[in-house]
């Protein structure tokens, strides 16, 4: 044996020799089971496609992008749409600027001018009253004297309740007076009146008065006011417009007249409001 196989170490080099033999016929054997079958399988389950295999057609990059966009933001591009609708285009901060300004420049004018009106107004105003009260009377009791009619000093006091017509004329209220510019001062008188006062009979001639006639009206602090017949009215008792301003200063004498044209008849209806109206001279 000692010669077949020679020493100890040649021995094992033999071993190792033996060894690497059979591990490279068993490398062989698994290298040739995997050829054969790479062989035997079907196409169809390799896992690399065959050159010029059809591919799935891809889906245009734009017309994908806007169905994510549907599917995922729906609200999000709703409200855009809405804020297009809603918001107005943006103004240019120079034009805004300049609006602004011009705004301002605007309403600077306005103020000084509406000052200046209001200033003028007021000083006017203040003027006007201070000259009439300087002229105006302390209280609004009247005489009246109308020669044409043969009565004179006839009391005309405020009001035309009995209690007032009793004691000789009455001044309507809501009309002028002599002492204010432009004002229709309207009195009013009975025909027959009550016996033993200044009212007895006080217009019963009024219907006598004349184009030109004079009439007298004097306030308590002495003023006399001079006024000329200028027209004569007949009018019914709830046309009221003959108490309004005609735009200059007149006195009106109204009293009753038992009808259109009747002037002399006394009573008892006075269906008529016989009117004498005089302008200031």
């Amino acid at each position: 044996m000692r010669e077949m196989f020679g020493s100890g170490f040649g021995r094992i080099g033999l071993y190792a020799l033996g060894i690497v033999a059979l591990l490279a016929i068993g490398a062989l054997a698994l290298a040739g089971r995997g050829m054969l079958s790479g062989a035997d399988a079907q196409p169809a389950e390799r896992a690399i496609q065959p050159t010029g295999a059809e591919e799935a057609t891809p889906e245009p990059i734009e017309e994908t992008a806007a169905e994510t966009a549907d599917a995922t933001e729906p609200e999000g591009k709703a409200d855009q749409v809405a804020r297009a609708v809603r918001e107005p285009d943006p103004v240019p901060e120079k034009a805004s600027e300049s609006s602004a300004s011009g705004s301002a420049s605007a309403s600077a004018s306005a103020s000084t001018s509406a000052s200046t009106s209001a200033s003028t107004s007021a000083s006017t105003s203040a003027s006007t009253s201070a000259s009439t009260s300087a002229s105006a009377p302390a209280g609004t009791t009247m005489s009246l004297s109308v020669p044409a009619m043969g009565i004179s000093d006839i009391p005309v006091v405020e009001g035309t309740s009995e209690a007032s017509l009793s004691q000789g004329a009455g001044h309507v209220p809501g009309t002028g007076y002599p002492w204010v510019p432009g004002s229709n001062t309207y009195i009013a008188g009975h025909r027959i009146g009550y016996p033993g006062t200044p009212s007895d009979h006080v217009f019963w001639n009024l219907p006598n008065l004349g184009q030109g006639d004079q009439i007298l009206l004097t306030d308590s602090n002495g003023t006399t006011y001079t006024y000329a017949v200028s027209e004569i009215l007949e009018v019914s008792p709830t046309d009221l417009s003959v108490t309004a301003p005609t735009g200059g200063d007149v006195v009106s004498l109204q009293t009753c007249i038992e009808d259109y044209g009747d002037y002399w008849t006394p009573g008892p209806n006075w269906f008529v409001r016989y009117v004498v109206r005089a302008e200031r001279i």
